[in-house]
């Protein structure tokens, strides 16, 4: 008996382990859930807001510029027209494309990278068009957005994986704004052709909530079958023990023709 207890004791320290696992997954879902439930929060609260100037974001903290995600700034200079590059692997509705990005320097002499739009591919994936703006004064409205993450894979010149400000950086060689990037709102004076402007996101927090109680379930699952197996081997002691035990299963089972004949049966032989 001290044997099996072990046993079982040993399963019980398993399913402890797989509980702990399951909660810890559960929680890093939450935890992506409340990310995601503070993104769209940023954007319902700030994508509406009055544009603000670029200069009351430009020398805060990085955890600073995060509460200001989607905000329109209003900002005056010219496109350095020769660094335009174009990020890859972009699509739109299943069409292939690229988001064209250019360097902005502001009359005070701040560079920061401006996202202009979308431009498709052609059938060779190549960008059907070219829409690089002119390098002309104008005065922008754009949102602000926060760095990408650090590109897994190179690129050829002119191109780009992420918009990651710091490797932008070190491939264009300029200094560039590193808390955020803007997202073009619209410009003045206007291009003759210019990339299809990004749409707003949809507000979607993600499926992380019923992820997370997928795993909480999980984790009873693990010791609900636990103490099934360990009633199931119970049960299975006591029948050895005793030839006229009836398992509780049986019990609230109604009675067949079949369990009346075979008694009937066991009783003649």
């Amino acid at each position: 008996m001290s044997k099996s207890w072990l046993r079982w004791l040993s399963w019980f320290l398993f399913a402890t382990l797989f509980a702990t696992a399951c909660v810890g997954l559960a929680n890093w879902q939450f935890d992506r859930r409340d990310q995601a439930v503070s993104k769209i929060q940023r954007m319902v609260d700030n994508y509406e807001k009055t544009a603000i100037t670029f200069g009351s974001i430009s020398d805060i903290t990085l955890d600073e510029v995060t509460l200001f995600e989607w905000t329109p700034v209003e900002l005056s200079g010219n496109y350095l027209v020769n660094q335009e590059l174009l990020v890859r692997n972009r699509p739109i509705a299943g069409q292939p494309g690229f988001i064209q990005l250019v360097p902005f320097q502001l009359n005070s002499g701040e560079v920061v990278i401006i996202e202009r739009g979308w431009i498709p591919a052609n059938s060779e994936l190549a960008p059907a068009t070219t829409m690089t703006p002119s390098d002309q004064p104008k005065a922008l409205v754009a949102r602000v957005r926060l760095s990408e993450l650090t590109p897994n894979r190179d690129s050829p010149d002119g191109f780009a994986t992420s918009i990651h400000l710091e490797s932008l950086e070190t491939t264009l060689g300029t200094t560039l704004e590193q808390q955020f990037y803007l997202r073009l709102i619209s410009e003045l004076p206007g291009e003759a052709s210019s990339p299809q402007p990004l749409s707003k996101p949809t507000l979607d927090e993600g499926n992380h909530l019923s992820y997370a109680v997928q795993w909480i379930l999980f984790a009873l699952m693990g010791f609900f079958a636990l103490f099934w197996a360990i009633r199931q081997e119970q049960e299975y002691r006591r029948i050895e023990k005793d030839p006229t035990y009836v398992p509780r299963s049986q019990r609230k089972r109604k009675r067949t023709d079949g369990d009346i004949e075979d008694e009937l049966l066991d009783a003649k032989s």
